[in-house]
């Protein structure tokens, strides 16, 4: 099994089972335990895994950081990002344009003109109606971590409706469990924008490779990928099963 492969089987074996010891990816790989060890050192220095005595953990993401500090994280990717996302937006579209820190960063390349535009973000509605875009905010309670509409009256709502296109963040990129948030009503709401909509984009930067959220809204094929990292084994792979899109 050549190295990338190897990096690959540990990630998985890990998502699946959360830990794993040395001599699980020993008989997994078929390779020594000090080759294992060395895959585990460069995937802990990528920011894949954690080092524990005698093997390894992946960290599932089981609650969401406030939007003030996912804001600042990964923020020169998230622009990168957002510039690709905005440049697939042509004039006269109908958008549906998901809360998110990734999707805020869109807004000062949105450009064309006769938009209009429907959002379950707080964040965004200033900019948009600034902008002179038709803006329709969708109604239900607000989740005070990260600004986001939820609930079945915003369900509903986007069920009556139909989007040329639409930009949907995500917490967790995985090979097997797809895309994924903690939130089971923010997963509702990305869902049925993606259903609802031609041309279906997630964003997310390389730190959401290989985490799993608690709940699957997508599987890798429902929607294409923008992202700032193309040329990851991570990338090549899941390129396989749907398209990705950003710079190379």
């Amino acid at each position: 099994m050549i190295t990338t492969q190897r990096y690959e089987a540990i990630l998985n074996f890990l998502n699946e089972n959360s830990n794993g010891t040395i001599n699980d990816f020993v008989k997994l790989t078929g390779t020594s335990s000090a080759t294992i060890r060395r895959d585990l050192t460069h995937l802990e220095d990528e920011g894949l895994l954690s080092r524990i005595h005698g093997g390894a953990t992946i960290d599932r993401i089981e609650s969401e950081a406030s939007y003030t500090d996912k804001a600042v994280r990964n923020l020169k990717d998230k622009i990168r990002i957002a510039k690709t996302a905005a440049a697939l937006i042509e004039d006269g579209d109908t958008l549906f344009i998901d809360a998110g820190t990734s999707t805020y960063e869109m807004l000062p390349f949105i450009n064309k003109k006769n938009l209009t535009i429907v959002t379950n973000s707080v964040t965004l509605i200033s900019s948009l109606v600034r902008d002179g875009h038709t803006v329709y905010l969708l109604g239900g309670k607000v989740k005070p971590t990260t600004y986001a509409i939820i609930g079945t009256e915003a369900v509903d709502k986007l069920n009556s409706l139909s989007f040329d296109k639409c930009f949907i963040g995500t917490n967790g990129i995985d090979s097997a469990h797809g895309y994924s948030t903690p939130d089971g009503e923010e997963a509702a709401i990305k869902w049925t924008a993606l259903k609802q909509s031609k041309a279906k984009y997630i964003l997310g930067d390389a730190s959401k490779f290989h985490k799993t959220a608690f709940v699957k809204f997508a599987a890798l094929g429902d929607a294409a990928l923008i992202t700032n990292d193309l040329k990851s084994e991570f990338v090549k792979k899941i390129g396989e099963e749907t398209n990705v899109i950003g710079e190379v």
